[in-house]
């Protein structure tokens, strides 16, 4: 027979594994939707037990601390969109098909963006330190090697450069996005799509020609 203070220990908790597994899924779902319209720090942990409708107790259960609960959101997000990338050095233009699927996670996950800007940017925070791991520290190690075999380049080192070099590229539109809107009058559809992704992979490979900037000019 179960004791009094197990009984007490468990109250309120759900035992079933599934149901245990199903309440966390849906809290880190609600943090994801609630990362996308508006700042990790504007967060509470009200807002997301509200929006999984869920004892906002179940979030200190199962995760400790809102920051563990982002955690574990980012690990999620970027084991999912990183398995896109498996198999990328088989195709004839690997460098362009980074470009095009690496500019449709950051369209279709802005929470990212804001989580890239806010919190991660010249912080040494567990989350910054997380969120360092699930995505440059990963991009750093798979994009060279692309770029090397597209290039035909032996050099590492330069091609880890360039690999640098173009991630910022890619980045940088939406890490500036105030700035590119109100200064530059760049909407959001104009750093999206195939054509923007064959514009910046032309660049990036080819160098902006002669030809191109007459081209703008005329």
């Amino acid at each position: 027979m179960e004791s009094d203070t197990n009984k007490k220990a468990t109250r309120g908790r759900p035992v079933c594994e599934l149901k245990q597994a199903e309440q966390r899924a849906k809290l880190i779902l609600s943090a994801k939707q609630l990362l996308n319209t508006k700042s990790y720090s504007q967060i509470t942990i009200r807002d997301i037990a509200a929006e999984a409708s869920i004892n906002s107790a179940m979030i200190k259960y199962y995760f400790g601390s809102k920051e563990n609960l982002f955690v574990e959101l980012i690990q999620a997000i970027a084991d999912e969109q990183f398995s896109q990338f498996e198999g990328l050095t088989e195709q004839s233009q690997p460098v362009y098909q980074f470009i095009l699927r690496f500019g449709e996670i950051l369209q279709t996950h802005p929470g990212i963006v804001h989580l890239l800007s806010e919190e991660v940017l010249n912080k040494t925070t567990p989350l910054a330190h997380a969120f360092m791991a699930s995505f440059p520290a990963r991009v750093s190690q798979f994009l060279p090697p692309l770029i090397q075999k597209e290039t035909g380049t032996d050099d590492h080192k330069k091609a880890k450069l360039a690999a640098f070099q173009l991630i910022t590229l890619v980045v940088s539109p939406y890490i500036l996005k105030t700035l590119r809107q109100q200064a530059w009058q760049i909407d959001d559809n104009e750093i999206q799509g195939e054509a923007w992704a064959k514009d910046l992979y032309q660049h990036f490979i080819y160098g902006l020609k002669e030809s191109d900037i007459n081209e703008v000019g005329s």
